[in-house]
């Protein structure tokens, strides 16, 4: 009895000493409290935020959206932004987008910026007018066997300047869809009996981002076609 009572008594002191180191490297390594934010040396476009979120996350909360036509996966090198003050040495992954001169500059990808500290950065002006909107499908009939045209509508008195090449990102929530709830043409139901596409289901459990280009023609208003 006495041995296994040295036992357990051994195995919870070790236990709680590892949860104290646990606890203690937290606090060292893993950034919390408020930081500053300062945006283009502007005191009017300074964030007080809360650290440990990436740049470009943390800007998107207060409505400061960089493009990133990866989702902020860090394989499209869009996200680019200037920190002068508080980024940390630039990482591996931002080195394939970001060259030595640019990177001597301060030129950092926002998505794998993480806010630990104070910052100064700069982005460009324009994406002060950039705007985030909830949007209704029109429409999103098939144009081919596994492609879609899918019509948004923008809210009302909203519309999107078309120019060649421009793209969008959309912001799609959580959600379970089977593909048996797919409305697919007459024409393109034969391949997708084929392959028996309608076994499966898209399950997605939290936000997912994605770029695509727009298809309008330039006088088009109130809509986006992609």
């Amino acid at each position: 009895m006495v041995t296994v009572g040295l036992g357990v008594l051994m195995f919870t002191f070790v236990i709680v000493s590892l949860v104290f180191v646990l606890l203690a490297a937290r606090r060292s390594l893993v950034a919390t409290g408020d930081v500053t934010i300062v945006i283009n040396d502007d005191p009017n476009n300074t964030l007080q935020t809360m650290a440990g979120g990436t740049l470009l996350g943390t800007l998107a909360t207060n409505k400061i959206f960089i493009p990133s036509a990866c989702g902020g996966k860090g394989t499209c090198g869009v996200c680019t932004v200037k920190v002068n003050d508080g980024g940390g040495a630039i990482l591996p992954t931002e080195l394939s987008h970001v060259s030595r001169g640019e990177a001597r500059e301060g030129v950092r990808l926002s998505c794998q910026v993480k806010v630990k500290q104070d910052m100064k950065i700069e982005v460009p002006p324009e994406v002060f007018s950039v705007q985030k909107w909830t949007c209704k499908v029109r429409s999103n009939h098939n144009v081919a066997t596994f492609i879609k045209e899918l019509v948004l509508e923008l809210p009302v008195g909203e519309n999107v300047p078309f120019r060649a090449g421009g793209y969008i990102q959309i912001e799609c929530p959580p959600g379970v869809v089977p593909y048996r709830d797919f409305q697919i043409e007459d024409e393109y139901r034969t391949d997708w009996d084929k392959f028996d596409l309608w076994r499966y289901t898209s399950t997605v459990e939290e936000p997912v981002v994605r770029a695509y280009s727009m298809a309008n023609y330039p006088e088009e208003k109130g809509v986006i076609t992609l």
